[in-house]
C-alpha cells in the first residue's frame, strides 16, 4: 500500500481520479502531486514489480517463446518513442533534455548500487547479467524443453531476435521505412567509435556554431540504409540536410598519403575509396549536401577548417 502524503489516503495505486476528486483539490494528477512531494510513491512496489513490462513478467504471462518474442517487439516499439526525433517532434525537447532523460533511465551497476546499497546492488547486478546471458543460450532451451524442442525453440527465438538488428527485417516487422528502422538501431547502440581528433573537431564546430548538431558520432549518430552497399552506413555528422564526414587519414586511406595498392586493414586503398564514394552517393541520392574533411587538413589549420565548414553549412542549410 502507498499513502497519499497530502491527505493520508492509502491504496495500492494513487491514480489521477484520487487527486482530482478525492484529495484536497490541490492537484489534478500525480505529476502535479510529485512536484510538491518529489519522493512520494504512486504505486505499491510489489504491484509495480508484478505489473511492469519486463521479460520475466511477459514470460510468466505468455510462456517462454511468446514472452521473449513479445519482449523483442516491445523493445522495438519503445525504441521509436524513445528516440530523439520522436521526443523533439512530439514534445519539443532539446538535445540536452533528451540526453539528461536517457542518463536518468539507464540500468547500470551504479543505479543498482544507488537503489540497493553497494553490496546488495552489486550482487543484484551480477545476478541480472548472469541470468540474461544464460536464458539466451542453446543449453538453457535444451535443459528446459529437451534436445528436439529446445533446439527448435532456440532457433525460432533467435530468428525473431535478428529482426531488431537488421533494418530490412525491422522495417517490415514494424511497418516503417528502412531509414526509420536504421535510426532505431542507431539509438540503441550504447557505444559509438570516434577518434580524439574527431572529438576535437566536433566540439570546436559546435562551439563556433553556438548550437548542438542534430547527429554526431559522439551522440546519436545518423545512419541510412545503402542499397549501393547492401548494408546500413553511419555518418559522422548530420544536421538538417547537411552531412559532414570527418575522414581519418589512415582509416580512410587519405589519397595524399596512400597509393591505390596500399593495404589498410587487409583492404586496398582503392577499395576503401570506392566504398566511401558509394557511402557519400547514398546520402546525395537522398537529397543531402555532403562535405568531406580530412584529418590532415584539420590538423594543419584547425581554425581555418572550422571556418570553412561553417561557411559551407550556412550556405547549404535549408
Amino acid at each position: 500500500m502507498v499513502k497519499c502524503l497530502e491527505c493520508g489516503f492509502e491504496a495500492d495505486r494513487l491514480q489521477w481520479t484520487h487527486f482530482k476528486f478525492k484529495c484536497t483539490g490541490r492537484f489534478n494528477n500525480g505529476v502535479e502531486y510529485r512536484k510538491v512531494y518529489p519522493n512520494a510513491e504512486l504505486v505499491d512496489k510489489e504491484l509495480a514489480r508484478n505489473t511492469a513490462i519486463t521479460l520475466d513478467n511477459l514470460i510468466k504471462k505468455y510462456g517462454e517463446i511468446d514472452g521473449k518474442l513479445k519482449w523483442d517487439e516491445y523493445k522495438s516499439k519503445q525504441a521509436i518513442s524513445n528516440s530523439y526525433e520522436y521526443k523533439r517532434e512530439k514534445f519539443g525537447w532539446s538535445r540536452e533534455k533528451f540526453d539528461d532523460y536517457n542518463s536518468s533511465r539507464a540500468q547500470t551497476l551504479e543505479k543498482m548500487i544507488m537503489r540497493h546499497g553497494e553490496i546488495d546492488g552489486a550482487k543484484r547486478w551480477e545476478d541480472y547479467c548472469l541470468k540474461q546471458a544464460y536464458t539466451n543460450t542453446k543449453d538453457y532451451f535444451i535443459e528446459k524443453y529437451g534436445v528436439e524442442k529446445g533446439t527448435e525453440y532456440y532457433l525460432t527465438v533467435n530468428e525473431k531476435k535478428a529482426i531488431p538488428n537488421n533494418p530490412l527485417l525491422l522495417s517490415d516487422h514494424l511497418n516503417i521505412s528502412v531509414d526509420e528502422a536504421t535510426l532505431i538501431m542507431m539509438n540503441r547502440k550504447s557505444k559509438h567509435h570516434y577518434s580524439n581528433v574527431e572529438l576535437e573537431f566536433t566540439v570546436m564546430l559546435e562551439d563556433q556554431l553556438g548550437f548542438r548538431l542534430d547527429h554526431t558520432s559522439l551522440k546519436s549518430p545518423y545512419g541510412k540504409w545503402s542499397h549501393l552497399l547492401n548494408t546500413y552506413v553511419i555518418y559522422d555528422i548530420c544536421h538538417k540536410n547537411c552531412i559532414i564526414e570527418f575522414n581519418g587519414d589512415y582509416w580512410h586511406a587519405n589519397p595524399e598519403i596512400y597509393i591505390e595498392s596500399a593495404l589498410i586493414r587487409n583492404s586496398k586503398a582503392v577499395d576503401i575509396w570506392h566504398r566511401d564514394m558509394l557511402k557519400l552517393k547514398t546520402a546525395t541520392d537522398s537529397g543531402f549536401k555532403v562535405l568531406t574533411i580530412w584529418e590532415q587538413d584539420f590538423k594543419r589549420n584547425k581554425a581555418l577548417t572550422i571556418e570553412k565548414v561553417i561557411q559551407w553549412m550556412l550556405s547549404e542549410l535549408e
